[in-house]
């Protein structure tokens, strides 16, 4: 599965309402592939596997950016190596772009099928996610969940043809399903995922009594999950046990394409705005104040960051005086005699040039959302940290719905290395 897709919502990939040009995929295509290799017959040889790999990468950023952060699933492949993805028209990069003897038109029109196919597919589940509410809205929670559990499953074995790992997306489109039926994913999630994991197997379809025990089992596990949520977690503690261990092993570099759109700034002026015009023209002027230091070199302190934040909040920012809760109440950030000096020395972390800019980037956004400095609004004083790093670095973000749509879990050693995975594959030089 691709990393961006395993953190995106059903919000973020519903289809409703969008309208999908394929021109601009073609458009993005053709750049991307005659850019790099021209339009004649073409060996596999010529790029290399090395060479074919970074130009899917480049044009994922690119469909990303044009798109939204939803079209990151176009290369969700269900062959071996894939993930077990729904995406049929799309192997990897060394067997699905310019293969022997092929012109390069050819892998232009697979990247635009495999796009179409996705968006496709996550038609389909909508409609069918829309029919399943329908259908189970007066029915008992664990109930529901099985029934729609049962309905979804084959949908998915007859999309992936179980494959490699295709249970992934089973998991994954059952999360979608219980998101859009207003579900709280912190509450289901490790649920889902306890039921899945060890129930089915690769290159084999599920028999009916497996099929039937499972789908079950989902139902009881979910409405419990659902019905008896866990009480108010430290999530400071949580996130400084894993904070220094997650970036041990630094994500490898990338090759890095210039940045021609400005990621962040497009999703303030798109989901910021749908949201509060005001909040967006804030959050504008407070971008543009912490761009502006960064090209001064300046260091990332509190102190400015508290500057930028009372712009966004249109109100004088200090560093909160009580404990606070986020996610409902379910997560506590405590307030202590040490907590603002532990969140000034991980400031200082920023500067420290050895570590790698997308690991520095990464931690500092998550130090911001888990030490929660500010009474409110921490989540956009930690993109504006994240901002002020890479700027810093000479560097912006094709795309940023994969990074900053995300609710991020305090304890998540894995998702906070991911995080820093998804930085270094966004970010790129900014021209000029």
């Amino acid at each position: 599965m691709p990393i961006a897709v395993r953190f995106l919502r059903w919000y973020d990939v519903d289809p409703s309402g969008r309208a999908f040009d394929p021109g601009a995929a073609r458009r993005i295509a053709e750049a991307q592939i005659l850019g790099a290799v021209g339009g004649g017959p073409r060996s596999r040889g010529k790029l290399g596997q090395n060479g074919r790999e970074a130009l899917q990468e480049s044009i994922d950023r690119a469909l990303v950016a044009e798109y939204g952060a939803w079209a990151a699933g176009w290369s969700w492949a269900a062959s071996e190596g894939g993930g077990g993805g729904p995406v049929r028209g799309w192997c990897c990069a060394p067997h699905s772009l310019l293969r022997d003897g092929e012109d390069a038109a050819a892998s232009v029109e697979r990247v635009v099928a495999a796009l179409a196919e996705w968006q496709a597919f996550l038609e389909e589940i909508g409609t069918e996610f829309a029919a399943l509410h329908r259908a189970t809205a007066d029915l008992p929670m664990d109930e529901g969940v099985e029934r729609a559990a049962a309905r979804l499953l084959p949908l998915v074995v007859e999309q992936t043809r179980t494959e490699d790992a295709w249970y992934a997306t089973f998991e994954q489109v059952l999360s979608w399903y219980l998101e859009s039926a207003g579900h709280d994913p912190d509450a289901f999630r490790a649920a889902v995922r306890a039921v899945v994991s060890g129930r089915f197997a690769s290159w084999s379809e599920p028999d009916t009594e497996t099929a039937r025990a499972a789908c079950a089992e989902l139902g009881y596990e979910v409405a419990l999950a659902v019905a008896a949520p866990p009480a108010p977690r430290d999530a400071l503690a949580a996130w400084r046990a894993v904070r220094d261990g997650a970036f041990k092993n630094a994500p490898a570099p990338r090759a890095r394409d210039q940045v021609r759109v400005d990621g962040h700034q497009r999703y303030i002026d798109g989901s910021d705005r749908a949201r509060d015009p005001m909040r967006a023209e804030r959050m504008t002027r407070a971008l543009a104040a912490c761009r502006a230091s960064a090209r001064r070199d300046e260091e990332l302190t509190f102190e400015r960051l508290a500057k930028w934040q009372a712009i966004v909040l249109g109100t004088p920012a200090g560093f909160r005086k009580t404990d606070a809760y986020a996610k409902g109440g379910r997560e506590r950030y405590p307030l202590d005699g040490d907590t603002q000096r532990r969140f000034l020395a991980a400031l200082k972390e920023t500067n420290v040039a050895a570590t790698p800019v997308s690991v520095r980037a990464a931690r500092v956004y998550l130090d911001v959302c888990f030490f929660h400095p500010f009474d409110d609004g921490n989540a956009r004083a930690a993109r504006l940290a994240l901002d002020h790093v890479l700027t810093r670095a000479g560097l912006a973000l094709h795309a940023v719905e994969p990074l900053f749509v995300v609710a991020r879990a305090a304890g998540d050693h894995d998702g906070a290395w991911s995080l820093a995975w998804l930085v270094e594959y966004f970010v790129g030089p900014v021209p000029g």
